[in-house]
């Protein structure tokens, strides 16, 4: 009982908070959806009265009541026929204002967000919050609340025409509806629990689907799709069971409605038709109340229906506020006291660095690293050394443990993350290109860029000549993550986008590790003119790529193991050696096969 007692808390409290989204046009919302809900629901009321006003007439024969029924049916098909579209206008439009609002905050929140929440969910499902369960929450706006708010009045106004017909059937009619009214209360927990599965399912369902658009060709390459097909396939049959169990509860509660429906109809008919024998009842009055009977009777048929749908949409709603209500991104790190330990002369420090993603497993730890101003740096090490925590530790997408981050002679803390992502351009293995075109992906490297800046840049990165090969130039779509273009246009369209940036800092992770040897070359070209009077930072997995670095540190286990120049690592001969004359060795074989 407390957990039902908690379940209908918590509905009732985002139902609150879905009004309170409606802002101050909730009232307008309000009227036109009252409005609209008496319109439909006084239709049931007046043909109550229609049937008792022709019965009276074919029994008594008065023209008057003739014209009543007349003018109560013209009444209401006129109010239905233009006052319903007014009020819908009404109601719906608010609804389509707050959901458009609802969506731009939620995809302005994802935005904020720190980089972590998307490492650790499934993209498929925030996808599925925000798009199935957001138009959940729209069902409950204009269908489940209309269909509460129109049954409510049709079942108070049913039970007030009772009461002025025939007050005993009326004392009959609110007991068999207090009694629907406790049994559908008493279904709202385990339909709101169920409602919450299956959220959840189809959430899982949709992650599957993102899998099997995202990897169509490794599914192909490597004959996965029995796999693939096979998880969907699991992921779908929880929906459905989740769906079959939601509809097995759904129709057991429709029927325990439909019996106390039938009880109530059934016994209000034999008592109407023994009154009326026995003439303590007009054949109009009878008719009228076996008709309110009937609509307080779909009422109640209908009512486990609505729970059902309620409770489900506000599990969507649920997941929605999930999303909003997580913390956004910090504005900028707190300041720690290691960091008065930062020397001003250098433009990338690490003081004794720690950072761990989980507590028991230790990232890096005790890391140190300087980089001049203009200096070329690089990351060398296996996978799992830490390499790609150090990016994330500049780009401020973590902080750091223990230890102190520099840049360019402050602490990290010194500066808003945004104006610390402002100081960097990052060039990854596969850079990503939003859908659109050419032109339009390298213009997001600076905000307000002429076109002849955008055509300098491309210029700069040697992208210029392909670009103008193209049928389209640069109005050429690049298609989802630039599909339509090689890896080495990608690659170079990348960095002409970092080249508009003009940030002082360069981060390149291993840009050419990817590219068939032409596109490398041009790709190297446009890189060393990236590279040039900037302070770099490279993770190196082709070592014969930095052999010019100022600066190389080895990292293992998340320590620096080595660190120096190339010559003095090869003097060494450590761990740098060893990597290097592996890949010299394996490089040499390969050119002679």
């Amino acid at each position: 009982m407390f957990g039902e007692r908690q379940h209908l808390k918590h509905s009732l409290a985002e139902l609150r908070r879905m009004l309170a989204l409606l802002g101050p046009q909730r009232k307008l919302y309000f009227a036109g959806l009252i409005g609209d809900s008496m319109v439909h629901g006084s239709l049931t009321i007046m043909m109550a009265f229609v049937f008792k006003n022709l019965l009276d007439f074919s029994v008594q024969g008065e023209e008057r009541q003739l014209f009543q029924s007349i003018a109560l049916v013209s009444a209401a098909f006129l109010a239905i026929a233009l006052l319903s579209p007014v009020f819908s206008y009404m109601y719906m439009r608010v609804v389509k204002r707050t959901m458009t609002e609802l969506r731009a905050r939620l995809y302005e929140h994802f935005g904020m967000l720190p980089p972590g929440y998307f490492e650790t969910r499934h993209s498929g499902d925030l996808i599925s919050r925000s798009t199935t369960d957001v138009q959940t929450m729209e069902n409950i706006y204009t269908e489940h609340l209309k269909s509460m708010l129109t049954d409510a009045f049709t079942l108070l106004g049913s039970i007030v025409s009772m009461y002025i017909l025939d007050w005993r059937f009326a004392v009959a009619l609110t007991l068999f509806g207090g009694a629907g009214i406790g049994v559908n209360l008493a279904f709202a927990g385990p339909m709101r629990r169920i409602g919450d599965k299956l959220q959840l399912h189809m959430g899982g369902m949709t992650e599957r689907l993102t899998d099997v658009l995202a990897g169509l060709q490794t599914t192909k390459m490597f004959r996965l799709q029995k796999i693939i097909t096979g998880k969907f396939n699991e992921a779908n049959e929880h929906v459905t069971a989740s769906s079959l169990e939601q509809g097995n509860r759904n129709g057991i509660l429709e029927s325990v409605n439909y019996l106390i429906n039938f009880i109530s109809f059934g016994g209000i008919l034999v008592v109407g038709i023994l009154m009326f024998a026995r003439g303590y009842l007009e054949l109009g009055q009878m008719a009228a109340i076996v008709q309110l009977e009937m609509g307080v009777t779909m009422i109640f048929l209908q009512l486990g229906s609505v729970v059902s749908l309620m409770q489900s949409s506000l599990a969507g709603a649920a997941r929605v506020f999930e999303v909003i209500d997580h913390a956004p991104e910090a504005e900028r790190f707190p300041s720690r006291t290691e960091e008065s330990s930062l020397s001003k002369d250098a433009m990338l420090e690490f003081q004794g660095v720690g950072f761990s993603y989980e507590p028991e497993s230790q990232v890096l730890n005790g890391f140190q690293l300087k980089v001049k101003r203009g200096e070329v740096a690089a990351l060398v090490g296996a996978s799992g050394s830490g390499k790609s925590t150090v990016f994330k530790l500049l780009l401020g997408f973590y902080s750091p443990d223990s230890g102190a981050l520099g840049i360019a002679g402050k602490p990290i803390s010194a500066y808003t993350l945004e104006e610390i992502r402002g100081m960097i351009a990052y060039v990854p293995q596969d850079a990503y290109l939003f859908e659109g075109t050419i032109e339009e992906n390298i213009l997001l490297g600076k905000e307000g860029a002429s076109r002849e800046e955008m055509i300098a840049a491309a210029q700069a990165a040697y992208a210029h000549e392909f670009i103008e090969a193209l049928p389209e130039g640069y109005a050429t779509m690049v298609g989802e993550r630039g599909a339509k273009l090689s890896g080495g246009q990608r690659q170079r369209v990348a960095i002409a986008r970092a080249l508009l940036k003009n940030a002082p800092i360069l981060l390149l992770d291993e840009a050419t590790s990817a590219l068939d040897n032409e596109s490398e070359y041009w790709v190297q070209q446009a890189l060393n003119r990236l590279m040039k009077d900037r302070t770099v930072l490279v993770i190196a997995h082709r070592l014969s790529t930095i052999q010019e670095a100022g600066t190389i540190c080895v990292m293992e286990q998340g320590k620096v193991a080595e660190q120096g120049s190339h010559d003095e690592l090869m003097r060494q001969d450590g761990i740098y050696a060893g990597l290097y004359e592996f890949q010299f060795k394996k490089e040499k074989e390969y050119a002679l096969v």
